[in-house]
């Protein structure tokens, strides 16, 4: 459906019905692989665009592999795309493979991108979808983009392996992005394997990149491995964004969060344009599990989260933190690595860091499992223990501050000099 807004399709093929499935396994209903063309250039047009209209209320219907370009060039003009319908995919029902783009060149213009349906149930599954969000050109313009659902997933739905290609300009809203869900995850609903790839091309305003969801990871759900890479704008020290692993809200019950890669990087002047980074989400509750994950700090000032900053265990030592790797990169970055045995590592010009809970964060979910965290200097080409331990003392606090530079530091929160061991270090 088409509002107020010029639009062209194309067909490429009808329905094709269950002889036409491969495996012949069981009745599947194959819609066909449409292209929509959707220009809005007036004032304040709308236009909601669904690849697969009408998308039968039925548990085996395949979406098709359908194309969507909509070029908006107005002021206050509001577009949705959804790739498959605003309907709930459910039984073995499965979304199309979608490229699904929104080129936004106005001002005051909202735009929601979603790689198949508003909600998955039972075994449903997410199309691999290829998403292009651009409203780097705007000014007060939010957008928002998620690879399977708008809403919510839920039973044993199964996100897709989507890739989304985001920007964002002067003054946006709340822009969102998420591998997989808008809303939360739940059950046994697992994620897929994303890219988002995010660039804040703004003097004032921020996004949130989500590899799974925006909402909270319950139940039993899974995160995938997803690779999310914020790049900002260095014009402005205000200019910011908040990457998360797996939700940007919450970890609990016996959600697992995945393996993921997240990446800030900067491009322009200002050192104090930094990030959040949780490899999981901001707060983990109950019995969850943290993934595997890599940080990887821009040249800002950025704040690292191995696993959550807030921790709430159903009892203590309850939830677990993954194996974590934090790279700052420049800047002087606070890092938090969270349970279990993490590592930090430093790089020549690395800036003045701190790391909040070397050899504590099992503390955090009241775990008293011993944690072996390690920190890598081996760039700086130290030649063994006795030349790096004559650069570390206690600073007035009595925290330790290993003197790696003239102007590079590491300052160990709560640990003595004396406490060091060269077991807790890559020379």
């Amino acid at each position: 459906m088409v509002n107020n807004a010029s639009c062209k399709k194309e067909s490429s093929a009808g329905v094709r019905s269950a002889s036409d499935n491969e495996n012949g396994s069981y009745a599947m209903q194959h819609l066909p692989n449409d292209t929509y063309d959707v220009t809005l250039d007036q004032f304040g047009q709308i236009a909601t665009v669904y690849g697969d209209p009408g998308f039968p209320a039925s548990t085996d219907v395949v979406g098709g592999n359908d194309t969507v370009t909509a070029s908006v060039a107005a002021l206050n003009a509001k577009l949705t795309i959804f790739g498959d319908d605003h309907t709930m995919l459910l039984g073995h029902s499965q979304g199309g493979n979608d490229t699904l783009i929104a080129d936004i060149d106005g001002g005051w213009d909202t735009a929601l991108v979603v790689g198949d349906t508003q909600s998955m149930i039972d075994d449903s599954k997410g199309g691999n979808d290829t998403i292009v969000a651009d409203a780097g050109r705007t000014i007060y313009t939010t957008i928002s983009a998620f690879g399977d659902v708008a809403g919510d997933m839920s039973g044993n739905a199964q996100g897709g392996h989507d890739d989304i290609t985001g920007s964002i300009a002067w003054r946006g809203g709340a822009n969102l992005f998420a591998g997989d869900a808008g809303g939360s995850m739940m059950d046994t609903s697992h994620g897929g394997n994303d890219t988002l790839d995010v660039a804040v091309l703004t003097t004032d305003g921020g996004a949130t990149v989500s590899g799974d969801a925006i909402g909270s990871l319950r139940g039993l759900a899974q995160g995938g491995n997803d690779n999310l890479t914020v790049t900002l704008n260095g014009g402005s020290p205000i200019s910011s964004g908040a990457l998360f692993g797996d939700s940007a809200e919450t970890l609990m019950d016996f959600a697992q969060g995945g393996d993921d890669v997240l990446t800030v990087k900067l491009d322009g002047q200002y050192a104090e344009a930094g990030a959040q980074m949780y490899g999981d989400a901001p707060t983990m509750v109950g019995n969850s599990h943290g993934g595997n994950d890599v940080l990887n700090g821009g040249a800002g000032r950025d704040f690292m989260y191995g696993d959550a900053r807030i921790y709430e265990p159903a009892t203590p030592g309850s939830i677990t933190g993954g194996v974590d790797t934090l790279n700052g990169g420049a800047g002087d970055d606070r890092m938090w690595g969270g349970g279990n045995s993490d590592l930090f590592v430093f790089n020549t010009g690395s800036g003045n860091d701190t790391i909040v809970d070397f050899g504590q964060g099992n503390k955090a979910v009241g775990s008293t499992a011993v944690e072996q965290d390690l920190i890598d200097v081996q760039d700086y080409g130290f030649a063994d223990w006795t030349a790096l331990s004559k650069l570390i003392s206690d600073n007035s606090a009595g925290d330790a501050v290993i003197h790696l530079s003239a102007n590079d530091s590491i300052t160990l929160d709560g640990v003595h000099t004396a406490n060091l061991h060269p077991t807790d270090f890559i020379i």
